[in-house]
């Protein structure tokens, strides 16, 4: 049964489903930068210092551990950005639950006042058909 809170229900279950699969997005975003941050770290504790050589080769070496250490920064200031992004999603589905519950919770009460409702419609009309039976069978006698 439609009752005048349906559509409100309707809508804020769509906002709060779309919330949260902006909150799975996000978690997965999060997963897959300290993914990348763990193959930035592996690669850099893999690079050898040259032992011997050119001085540039030294040169090169300190440029590619600086590259990767800014990288490794970069990922981890976007892993930071990324959280703060899910504590603001997590606060605004929890609002958006808290609206689809009370659009749930009056909707519900409103489904309970129609029922009843066609309860007391019924037994009316049960008391009116005996009635009517009771007098039916009072004139046959």
């Amino acid at each position: 049964m439609n009752t005048k809170f349906s559509q409100l229900v309707k809508l804020n279950k769509q906002k709060m489903d779309k919330v949260e699969q902006s909150l799975r997005k996000n978690a997965q975003e999060i997963f897959f930068k300290h993914e990348e941050v763990a193959a930035l770290i592996k690669e850099l504790s893999s690079l050898q210092e040259p032992k011997e050589g050119v001085y540039q080769n030294f040169l090169n070496f300190a440029h590619q551990k600086e590259d990767y250490r800014r990288m490794i920064d970069e990922k981890t200031t976007e892993i930071a950005r990324l959280k703060k992004e899910r504590q603001q999603l997590q606060e605004l589905f929890k609002i958006r639950n808290i609206e689809y519950e009370k659009a749930k919770y009056l909707n519900n009460l409103e489904l309970k006042k129609m029922l009843e409702d066609a309860k007391r419609k019924e037994n009316k009309n049960m008391d009116e058909i005996s009635v009517m039976l009771y007098a039916n069978a009072k004139e046959k006698k």
